[in-house]
C-alpha cells in the first residue's frame, strides 16, 4: 500500500486474517516421555560405606558403599553405572550386590524390577586411600541422558569390624560370599 493511497475506514481483511490466526487453538504434540525422567533419582546414597579388606579377596582395596534403588514405574528398568569417584578419584568397576535376598546383580549394568525398591552394596575395586570426600555416583536409565548422585563420604572403617555400622552382620555376610 502506497503512502498515497487512501486509507478505507473499518477493518482490514490483514487485521481479521492476524486475529484469526490467534484464535486457532495450539496443537500440543504427545511425545513419550520415560516415567523415570520425571521420578527422583534411582539410586539414593547415603556416604555409609566400608573399606574392603587388603590382598585376602579378589577385590581388595575398594569400598562398599551402602546404596537404595529405587523404580516407582510399572515397567523394568536397566540402570548401568557409568561412573564412581570420590573425592575425584575414580573407583573402577562397580559390582553391585543385593543385600536381601543376597544377589549379585552383576557390574555395572543391572536391571531394576517394576515397582521395588531394595538396598544394596556397591562395590568398588579401586581405592587409592580411605579419606573423606564427595562420593560421586553417575549412572543412566535405560540408555538415557546421564544423572548424578552426590554425598559426601567419611573416612570408612574396615568392613570386618565393628567400627563398620553400615552393613548388619548378615549382610557382611553377603558381601564377602559374592566378592
Amino acid at each position: 500500500m502506497s503512502d498515497l493511497e487512501e486509507q478505507k475506514p473499518g477493518i482490514s481483511r490483514r487485521t481479521v486474517a492476524k486475529a484469526a490466526a490467534w484464535s486457532v487453538p495450539a496443537i500440543a504434540l504427545a511425545v513419550a516421555t520415560p516415567a523415570y525422567a520425571a521420578s527422583p533419582g534411582i539410586i539414593t546414597v547415603s556416604g555409609a560405606g566400608c573399606k574392603l579388606p587388603g590382598a585376602s579377596q579378589d577385590v581388595f582395596k575398594g569400598y562398599a558403599f551402602r546404596a537404595t534403588i529405587s523404580n516407582t514405574t510399572n515397567a523394568a528398568i536397566t540402570v548401568t553405572i557409568t561412573d564412581m569417584t570420590l573425592g575425584g578419584d575414580d573407583l573402577g568397576n562397580v559390582g553391585v550386590i543385593r543385600l536381601s535376598p543376597c544377589t549379585d546383580l552383576g557390574t555395572n549394568t543391572f536391571v531394576v524390577p517394576a515397582n521395588s525398591t531394595f538396598d544394596v552394596a556397591l562395590i568398588t575395586q579401586d581405592a587409592a586411600s580411605s579419606a573423606n570426600g564427595q562420593l560421586i555416583i553417575s549412572y543412566t536409565v535405560d540408555g538415557g541422558p546421564v544423572q548424578q548422585v552426590s554425598t559426601a563420604a567419611n573416612a570408612a572403617p574396615p568392613i570386618q569390624g565393628a567400627s563398620c555400622s553400615s552393613f548388619s552382620a548378615a549382610e557382611k555376610t553377603c558381601i564377602a560370599s559374592e566378592l
